[in-house]
């Protein structure tokens, strides 16, 4: 492995190269266009042109090229995490290049790179601080049942965000900046340095994404950060015991919280499966009530990337309070819930249209 003199350099590169890679999928489109576009038909489009979803491969390209340009330590464990993400990546791909891959088999593929995660380094949830789950924890295949499935919930709650320009990316660079940050703290360098790659190979792809859209990260990329960050979560309090397992849970609580609830809400819907896709999200909704009534006059691809902003804060929120007081699992649980008062309150005010904790019998179609 090569290990540069100049570490800010060699995090550098690989986001260089995702963003090269990214430009030059964008240049070449009307070659593998009639593959890899996202056309602007369907519930959760709100682009105007046919753009290349594929920019999941520029975002590996970057991770495997700062497999050569990190230090031994975080190498060897990038390229075990880049082969355990490798089935949920390929199938997200493949999705992006047929677009007939069911998202049954999409979430299969994200716990079978949970699994493999747990098999190549040994890492697994075994504890979240609550004995009788503590107890059935201790059991490894309890354990890595649980692992798997948290792990593909993260993963498939990234796909979901990625909604608008800049939106799922943002967040994972704000995720991992607070991943890092808490690793420095209890003195896991490795762990950081590995944060701080992800963060300059999904800047990498951002600058190309945002604010115009002229490349998605589509199910491939998304996945595979997901997988990423996921796996991320689950490696901080394992390596760490100063780190409280619920502190990872807190910086991902806006991705998290978003799928949980939608899930809920189609549950709740007459006739509507759980994984079927709406235009009902939090960030659906305030580009239709918001972005597209304070900026009425924008561009489109504006309005699109400044609903990015709006939403920012809550992942900006949540990951502040938690690398202040990673250590402290009360404040972390606390953290969680009202991360889930503040969505559900500003939710019910962009479809109810008043500050309320239930939905009007008037409204209730958001939700039923």
């Amino acid at each position: 492995m090569i290990v540069s003199e100049n570490l800010p350099v060699s995090l550098l590169i690989p986001g260089v190269i995702t963003a090269a890679l990214a430009v030059l999928i964008v240049m070449t489109k009307q070659w593998h266009g009639k593959h890899s576009f996202d056309h602007y038909d369907g519930a959760q489009k709100f682009h105007v042109v046919p753009t290349p979803r594929v920019g999941g491969i520029a975002i590996i390209s970057g991770m495997v090229a700062a497999c050569f340009l990190s230090s031994e330590p975080v190498s060897k464990l990038l390229i075990l995490m880049l082969i355990a993400a490798l089935p949920a990546f390929v199938a997200g791909l493949m999705e992006d290049l047929t677009k007939v891959v069911k998202i049954r088999d999409r979430l299969l593929a994200t716990l079978l790179s949970g699994t493999l995660a747990w098999w190549l380094t040994g890492y697994t949830l075994n504890h979240i601080d609550i004995a009788p789950v503590d107890y059935f924890l201790a059991y490894v295949p309890a354990s890595l049942a649980f692992t798997a499935f948290a792990v593909g919930g993260v993963a498939n709650s990234i796909n979901i965000i990625d909604g608008f320009n800049g939106l799922a990316s943002g967040t994972i660079m704000i995720c991992f900046a607070a991943f890092a940050l808490i690793a420095l703290q209890a003195g896991d360098v490795q762990l950081a340095q590995l944060c701080v790659v992800f963060i300059f190979v999904t800047a990498g792809f951002f600058v190309v994404n945002f604010p115009f859209g002229k490349i998605f990260m589509g199910d491939g990329g998304a996945y595979l950060l997901g997988f990423m960050l996921a796996w991320v979560a689950v490696m901080l309090p394992s390596r760490n015991s100063t780190i409280s397992v619920w502190a990872p849970l807190l910086v991902c609580s806006y991705p998290v919280l978003e799928t949980v609830f939608s899930m809920w809400r189609r549950h709740h819907r007459s006739g509507q499966h759980p994984g079927q896709a709406d235009s009902l999200h939090l960030h659906s909704l305030i580009y239709c009530r918001v972005s597209r009534v304070v900026f009425r006059k924008a561009k489109p691809q504006l309005k699109n990337a400044v609903t990015s902003s709006f939403i920012w804060p809550l992942p900006l929120l949540s990951a502040g309070v938690a690398t202040l007081w990673f250590s402290n699992t009360t404040v972390m649980i606390g953290g969680i819930v009202v991360c889930a008062l503040v969505y559900r309150l500003v939710y019910l005010r962009l479809t109810q249209f008043v500050w309320c904790l239930r939905p009007s019998t008037l409204n209730h179609k958001y939700l039923e």
